[in-house]
């Protein structure tokens, strides 16, 4: 299973991007899964987010979340890598 960054918040789906971690359950428990594609669409009249999902064994599966609906998310896979030409503090 992934591990939530300590660098969690609560957000819209609405602002969730492929690469970002989110806590979701399916059933089984609330676990974290990375955000693989999302797309913001309609169905009958209402405003929905279709979010495919990955696990830590490479599952991908897809979620509806209305518009709006708060989940909580990590910013964390677009902060670990390493700044390319950066040299590294040496104070």
């Amino acid at each position: 299973m992934v591990a939530m960054a300590d660098n969690s918040t609560d957000d819209r789906i609405d602002d969730v991007a492929a690469g970002d971690l989110i806590d979701h359950d399916r059933g089984d428990g609330t676990r974290t899964y990375r955000v693989v594609h999302r797309d913001d669409t309609t169905r009958d009249d209402r405003s929905i987010v279709l979010v495919t999902l990955e696990t830590d064994g490479g599952e991908t599966f897809d979620v509806e979340f209305a518009a709006g609906t708060v989940v909580t998310r990590s910013l964390e896979s677009k902060w670990e890598s390493e700044q390319v030409g950066r040299e590294p503090d040496q104070s």
